[in-house]
């Protein structure tokens, strides 16, 4: 077979599913390309860039010192190795000045005639302008089922063959009928173009039968996958992409939950609860309230038992509605959680905690994250590009998780907690005393705090829940652990626990949650945020549909 036909077959197999394919001799500095190469770089004389400098200036000036630094990694003088790789989000300009966002993935190999670096890496599309053309489509989240099984069995690598594996055999099953693009670490989106609305079961159940019937053929043998599926009408339900997206993860939520392995439309998923008109509608507020920077943080301090100096200050999210009035979490999270959008709601929570700790190097801050959150790769991943060169900012920052987080898949949390650690952050185990994680777990799991369920501190004063309190401290103290007790309403509340031991106390005694950056003096002028609403210029400008999306898939 000549190469003009291997060639030829490869960049219709690249360009059928979307990907852009190179080739670099880092030495000489020689790019070859194959693929779909007009789609994702959509230069102005229709050549791909020849050389790095002419890459480079494809790429969104604010993103080349990431890639850059990405090239770096694996590419200095004492670790360069073959096989060493690296994947890496950015922005590309395109030539008439469109721009979109692009994953690349690469691998370092060793030329054995010349002896030069050679990178063989791959762009693919992960443009929300794709949702955006969705309208009047039928959509579809597909998500693999138990895939921590196969990453505890397994490991990362072969769990992102996997999804990998999966992604193209969707692409092939639907072929030019439709769209796939991957959202989240392990659902994929699709979309069909004039596909009556009954017809979408159909496929759905096709699809399933598939991964039923035919195992992934993958590195270690054939491996049977097994997915669920959530559908929806984008113009019937959804107002624009953000929205048709959570709707149609709220079906596969529900696919999931009743046994996994199925279809569930997004009608049939909504009609399963009394409140789902309310659920949405708080759905649709949070959206709205994102958009329009209306979603802030709230600090409540946390003090030292011993000298009532505040150690750090817990960040709880708040919501003001149109009309100003602002709203505690308990109004809205449960809704947010039964609409799957518990992940987007801690990455704009961390989001914003990073910009306080940015413009405040003495402040210490806590931040809350959902056992959805902790168990996603790419919210780990993404943590780490934006800390890994911001050590100042990492020392500041304590993760807090809950019980619930340790127990749903206690390895992956150990592997997690490590990996922020390592980052430079302190991990916070919240809410303790309330589940069953024993302390020999808190010594694997690399906890720096653990922060006492408030149903004991605000009960104290009875002589049982008094006693657990000392308990808790006593075993704390056993593994090196520092405490913290929570929900401390009176000032003899607070004097008992510190008398008990307890190294940190957090609750009204000391000061209620608030909007405004409690560690600056009453009168600074950047102590308050402007209200919503007033009319003033924000501090921060509104959010824009592409941001949205980006803050969903992480």
């Amino acid at each position: 077979m000549s190469s003009g036909v291997w060639f030829e077959h490869l960049s219709k197999t690249l360009s059928s599913n979307g990907l852009a394919a190179y080739i670099w001799d880092v030495d000489a500095d020689i790019f070859e390309w194959r693929g779909d190469i007009g789609a994702i770089l959509g230069t102005e004389d229709g050549q791909p860039p020849a050389t790095s400098i002419r890459f480079n200036g494809l790429i969104n000036p604010q993103d080349v010192p990431q890639r850059l630094s990405a090239l770096h990694d694996i590419l200095k003088a004492e670790g360069a190795s073959a096989g060493r790789g690296f994947s890496t989000a950015y922005r590309i300009r395109r030539g008439n000045g469109q721009q979109i966002d692009v994953t690349e993935s690469a691998t370092l190999h060793k030329d054995p005639e010349t002896g030069h670096a050679i990178l063989c890496g791959s762009l693919r599309i992960n443009d929300s302008a794709q949702f955006a053309r969705a309208a009047g489509q039928e959509a579809a989240a597909v998500g693999i089922d138990r895939l921590s099984m196969f990453n505890e069995g397994f490991g990362a690598k072969f769990t992102d063959e996997i999804i990998d594996l999966t992604g193209k055999r969707l692409r092939q099953m639907i072929g030019g009928g439709g769209t796939v693009a991957r959202i989240d670490g392990d659902v994929f989106a699709m979309f069909f173009s004039n596909a009556p609305h009954a017809e979408m079961a159909a496929v759905a159940h096709h699809l399933l039968r598939s991964f039923y019937e035919v195992p992934l053929q993958t590195a270690k043998g054939p491996i049977g996958v097994g997915i669920s599926i959530g559908g929806v009408l984008v113009n019937r339900h959804c107002k624009d992409p953000a929205d048709m997206l959570t709707k149609a993860e709220m079906a596969l939520q529900t696919a999931k939950e009743r046994g996994r392995g199925r279809y569930i439309s997004y009608n049939e998923a909504a009609g399963e609860s009394a409140n789902t008109r309310l659920i949405l509608e708080s759905g649709d507020v949070f959206l709205s309230a994102l958009k329009d920077n209306r979603v802030r943080l709230a600090f409540q301090p946390v003090v030292n038992s011993k000298t009532n100096d505040v150690t750090f200050h817990e960040s709880l999210i708040r919501l003001f509605d149109d009309h100003g009035k602002m709203h505690t979490a308990g109004d809205f999270i449960p809704a947010i959680e039964k609409l799957g959008l518990a992940r987007l709601v801690d990455r704009y929570a961390m989001r914003l905690a990073i910009e306080e700790l940015s413009m405040f190097p003495e402040l210490s801050l806590s931040v809350n994250v959902s056992h959805l959150t902790l168990s996603d790769p790419d919210w780990l991943r993404g943590l780490v590009a934006s800390l890994r060169d911001r050590p100042d900012i990492a020392a500041r920052l304590i993760i807090e998780i809950t019980e619930s987080a340790v127990m749903n898949d206690v390895k992956k949390t150990i592997r997690t907690t490590r990996a922020l650690r390592d980052l430079g952050c302190r991990v916070a185990l919240d809410d303790f005393g309330a589940g069953y994680t024993a302390f020999s777990q808190l010594k694997d799991l690399d906890i720096s705090l653990v922060k006492i369920d408030k149903s004991f501190i605000r009960n104290i004063g009875e002589s049982e829940n008094h006693l657990f309190v000392r308990a808790l401290q006593a075993l704390a103290d056993g593994v090196d652990i520092e405490t913290v007790g929570e929900g401390a309403e009176t000032m003899s509340d607070a004097k008992l626990l510190a008398s008990d031991g307890i190294h940190h106390i957090q609750g009204y005694v000391f000061g209620y949650p608030s909007v405004e950056r409690v560690w600056l003096p009453k009168h600074h002028t950047q102590r308050k945020f402007l209200a919503p609403g007033s009319g003033q210029k924000a501090e921060r400008p509104d959010i824009t549909n592409g941001e949205l999306m980006e803050l969903i898939r992480g």
